[in-house]
């Protein structure tokens, strides 16, 4: 077969090797870091085949068209590998991806004088390798990022914004704790000294983002016979630190269960990950996963903030306009503040974590 149109003009293909090459050896670079993977290794075998490929396409060793086909396997992967970690915008994953763009722009001016059969080839090549990639590529693991300031502080702090409420913190059982897996938590029993309710206000914090969120309260509040859930819907409420901004939470009213107390819990409960709020376990595992693509890293949060309800006076309390539903709304406005100005870690830069 007669070799593509583009041999006789060999500045594209080598343009390309070279170009694909040096992606090669930007991935050497990072394998040999201590923090390097072995899809650094892989990446960096793609590029030697590729440019070695392309070499010979541009001195002409290689005539065939299919082969400039094949090599476009490796310059494609190359750009799809690289341009995940680029999100970063830290300097080697950027200077990669623009290297392997490059190497993509020489390729395509090296395949435009290719044939009808060879171009469709190609696209089935591109194809097949994103494919593949994305088959097989998972979003790489956010950085733990610790607590700004330890949640034992929280109870003074909230406490010093809610003038005349008591409080103390309450351990967990250890078995309940090994459940959790929770860095830090606080579990906070507080009194209002205008309302005979009780509340509850529990907040936990995982540095590392990827914890499999075993603690939700629609599952351990309701097991061995305990807790029923009466009702339970998602409840908008304005954001008490951002303006025209709304904050996304579960309600759930739960009943006692069998030779429980008679006293229901109204309760208001969501995710905070990486400063994103979410109210399903299946948002937060995604957001987990995949939330920390252009940051230094991320964490994961939960707060529920209870009302314990004598279970004879509970009709009503989902209203808006009820007491329990306005004793958490207090302690949510004075809560949440808290949380994001001096407690969660700033990854944005704007607010958070003094």
């Amino acid at each position: 077969m007669n070799a593509p149109d583009t041999a006789r003009n060999s500045a594209w293909p080598l343009a390309a090797a070279v170009l694909t090459l040096a992606s090669a050896a930007l991935a050497v670079v990072e394998a040999l870091d201590p923090a390097g993977v072995w899809t650094d290794v892989l990446e960096a075998g793609a590029g030697v085949a590729g440019a070695a490929v392309l070499v010979l396409v541009g001195v002409r060793l290689l005539r065939s068209p299919w082969a400039l086909v094949a090599a476009a396997v490796p310059v494609a992967y190359l750009l799809l590998a690289t341009a995940p970690k680029a999100v970063s915008l830290e300097t080697m994953p950027v200077v990669r991806f623009t290297v392997a763009l490059g190497a993509l722009g020489a390729y395509v001016g090296a395949a435009r004088p290719l044939g009808r059969m060879p171009q469709y080839g190609l696209c089935c090549a591109v194809m097949g390798v994103a494919a593949a990639f994305f088959l097989a590529w998972e979003p790489p693991p956010p950085k733990p990022v610790p607590i700004a300031r330890p949640l034992a502080l929280l109870r003074d702090d909230l406490l010093a914004k809610m003038p005349g409420w008591e409080g103390e913190h309450e351990d967990l059982e250890e078995a309940i704790e090994a459940m959790l897996g929770a860095d830090e938590y606080l579990n906070l029993e507080l009194a209002s000294p205008e309302s005979p309710y009780h509340v509850r206000v529990f907040v936990a914090y995982n540095a590392n983002a990827m914890t499999n969120i075993p603690h939700v309260p629609w599952v351990c509040m309701t097991k061995g016979g305990g807790y029923r859930i009466e009702a339970q819907r998602e409840e908008t409420l304005p954001h008490p630190t951002k303006p025209g901004s709304e904050l996304e939470t579960n309600l759930i009213l739960f009943r006692p269960g069998q030779g429980m107390p008679p006293v229901g819990a109204l309760m208001f409960q969501y995710f905070n990950i990486g400063g994103t709020y979410a109210v399903g376990r299946g948002k937060a595992r995604i957001l987990a996963t995949t939330g920390a693509i252009g940051r230094e890293g991320s964490y994961f949060s939960q707060t529920q903030v209870s009302v314990f309800v004598p279970w004879g006076a509970a009709e009503g309390a989902m209203d808006r306009s009820s007491q329990p539903y306005g004793l958490c709304r207090q302690v949510l406005n004075a809560l949440i503040p808290l949380l994001e100005q001096k407690y969660y870690p700033d990854l944005d830069g704007s607010e958070g974590g003094e």
